[in-house]
């Protein structure tokens, strides 16, 4: 009789003890599941970089009665603007055909009839050593003549890994700053990083030159074209999760 009036408050207390068992580790697992506090911020890196080459493009358009005959004078006119850029020291792999159309020309009257036809073939140009560009332009226009359009100027860095290495260290120095101030704001004391990630932008410098045509001869008897290489900006942004204590 003993055994049997014992035995449900046995069970209770076995009941109890287990369910305060689990209690205690749920909140354990909640506590671990929390995630570290921490600061999120993010770094500017800025560095100013003379540019050391400049991409060109050039094109040749010919209006002619027919098809054959606006494609051989295309054809001359190009065969002699990319001898002029070879000679100048440009490599073959820096020299790269954009495009090339063929397409007629029409009467401005009602009747709209084809009078005639116009081909373009555009080139891009690398210029590896920056100091030889405007000597480049120059001997490309005047080989081209009156039918070349030079179209427009990028600088740009043709290896930026030094300057993109100075940039991160200010980028990274920065977003630490940051997060050390919020630290001190918070009445925290700032940890170590948790994440980091990088974002970085080096744009070309264009120089536009809206398409404008350059005729020989007015330049025959006139000084190199003037360029202005300037600086150009190695940008390198950064987010950082820094733990907090």
């Amino acid at each position: 009789m003993f055994y049997y009036h014992c035995r449900p408050k046995f069970i209770l207390f076995t009941l109890a003890l287990m369910s305060a068992l689990l209690m205690t580790t749920a909140n354990a697992e909640t506590h671990d599941n929390q995630p570290p506090r921490s600061i999120h911020v993010s770094g500017i890196g800025k560095v100013s970089v003379k540019p050391n080459k400049a991409d060109l493009t050039l094109s040749v358009e010919v209006q002619a009665k027919t098809a054959e005959a606006a494609r051989n004078q295309a054809v001359v006119a190009m065969e002699a603007l990319i001898k002029a850029i070879k000679n100048a020291d440009a490599a073959d792999k820096d020299i790269q055909t954009r495009s090339v159309s063929l397409y007629p020309t029409y009467s401005p009257d009602a009747d709209n009839k084809i009078i005639g036809y116009q081909l373009s073939n555009q080139v891009a140009v690398c210029i590896r050593d920056i100091n030889k560009a405007s000597d480049i332009i120059d001997s490309a226009v005047q080989a081209g003549g009156n039918s070349t359009w030079f179209q427009g100027i990028n600088f740009g860095i043709d290896n930026p890994e030094s300057a993109l290495r100075d940039a991160r260290e200010k980028a990274y120095a920065n977003a630490k700053m940051r997060a050390e101030q919020y630290a001190k704001l918070a009445g925290a004391s700032l940890g170590s990083p948790l994440h980091i990630s990088e974002g970085s932008d080096i744009p070309a410098t264009p120089m536009p030159y809206g398409e404008v045509r350059m005729m020989k001869s007015a330049m025959a008897d006139s000084a190199s074209t003037p360029l202005q290489v300037g600086e150009q900006e190695v940008l390198v942004t950064v987010d950082a999760i820094f733990g907090i204590e």
